[in-house]
């Protein structure tokens, strides 16, 4: 599990067995399948290489930041996996496009662009 951090290297998410999970480690907030990540949206909302999760723009809105032991994992991580699993059989569009990579941050939120819908 690693901590997904924001711009000022806050605590934003956690990335957990392909799933972005929020900070309590208590919901699934995305998933990655591939390089990919989604949210709400069943369509791809950007990309995640280079340990930086980046909207289609190229802009980056997230970075991975510390990796935690087994101890820090949530311990009934049940009800997330089955969550995550839920998310992924809902993708209809997993197409990523191409992204350039830009090396300006987004202005907007990662945590509010994963709640959006299409």
């Amino acid at each position: 599990m690693n901590s997904i951090v924001n711009k000022d290297g806050e605590i934003i998410a956690f990335l957990y067995q392909n799933a972005i999970i929020d900070v309590k480690k208590e919901k699934v907030l995305g998933v990655i399948l591939g390089n990919c990540f989604f949210g709400k949206s069943k369509s791809p909302l950007g990309k995640f290489f280079k340990d930086t999760f980046r909207k289609k723009n190229g802009k980056i809105i997230a970075k991975l930041g510390k990796k935690y032991s087994r101890d820090d994992f949530p311990e009934n991580d049940h009800h997330l996996i089955f969550d995550a699993w839920k998310s992924l059989s809902d993708i209809k569009d997993h197409i990523c496009v191409w992204i350039d990579e830009k090396k300006e941050w987004s202005n907007k939120d990662f945590t509010a662009v994963l709640k959006e819908k299409d």
